[in-house]
């Protein structure tokens, strides 16, 4: 059983040509497993060459190439964005960013986008997504940046929990790194009921880091809170009867839409790692006896 799942863990890499490491194997397990026991029987396919480890990834079948594009796919695009990038960590009223999907796995294509995780500002979203959406217009990098999950600081903890949900989560790469790295877990230690070997930490690498620094607006009179806060609610009316309204059957599944949340993914994946495992789990049956 372990055997099975392990193998099948690293199989879901595979299915989006990128490749885990061990400890990325371990943190996405779907059953609960110490880590001796799992380091044993990693060692025990190796040597069984059912599976092999380069560059500190765990391969099953000849992806390792590519792995290897990819991966410079994904750090290419990267940098040639890293300007702009930290433009969005200075915007007003950004209090965190973090790379998700593709570009967090490192499995970007050739031309590719760039998924952004923010949080914002109590009462501020919405005002944010629109600046930024403008200045990316203007800047000719809309096609680049995909806002496509927003939440501010009162709407850290996620009310979709499942699997799929659990693992964005824990794979999210901060852009610069503060406390809310840490209120996510949190805010969100449902995660472990599906990642039972997960760290309580998201990943950090020092490639991705973005000095964020002082941001470019500040404020805080009685006023002007009280004037930003009926300017969101007003843009949040005004973006969501629009979305309602072009998007009637994906509201509240693939788009999740309140003051404090924008959840903007018109294509809703939360079963799509439901149904790899059942592809892979048959293949594992059908071809291989582990």
């Amino acid at each position: 059983m372990f055997n099975k799942e392990i193998f099948a863990t690293i199989n879901l890499a595979h299915y989006f040509e990128s490749a885990f490491t061990a400890e990325q194997v371990y943190r996405y397990l779907r059953i609960k497993l110490d880590r001796q026991t799992f380091d044993e029987t990693l060692e025990t396919l190796k040597r069984q060459n059912l599976i092999y480890e380069k560059h500190k990834a765990l391969f099953t079948k000849d992806l390792e190439k590519a792995y290897q594009q990819k991966k410079i796919w994904s750090r290419d695009l990267f940098n040639r964005h890293k300007a702009y990038l930290w433009l969005i960590a200075k915007a007003p009223w950004v209090k965190y960013a973090a790379l998700t999907g593709a570009n967090a796995f490192e499995s970007c294509k050739d031309k590719d986008d760039i998924d952004l995780f923010l949080i914002t500002k109590k009462n501020r979203l919405w005002i944010c997504y629109t600046l930024l959406v403008v200045v990316s217009k203007l800047s000719r990098k809309r096609e680049i940046l995909c806002l496509n999950y927003l939440v501010d600081e009162e709407n850290l903890h996620f009310k979709q929990q499942n699997y799929y949900t659990a693992v964005q989560i824990m794979q999210m790469v901060p852009l610069f790194d503060n406390v809310f790295s840490r209120k996510l877990i949190e805010q969100n230690a449902w995660v472990f009921d599906f990642l039972p070997n997960a760290e309580p930490e998201l990943p950090k690498d020092s490639f991705y880091v973005i000095k964020n620094g002082k941001q470019f607006l500040n404020g805080n009179g009685r006023l002007q809170l009280k004037f930003m806060a009926k300017l969101n609610y007003v843009v949040f009316q005004r973006y969501s009867q629009r979305l309602v309204k072009k998007y009637p059957d994906k509201i509240g599944a693939g788009i999740v839409l309140n003051e404090g949340v924008a959840k903007l993914n018109r294509v809703d994946h939360q079963d799509i790692y439901e149904k790899i495992y059942q592809n892979i789990h048959r293949e594992i049956e059908e071809s291989l006896s582990i």
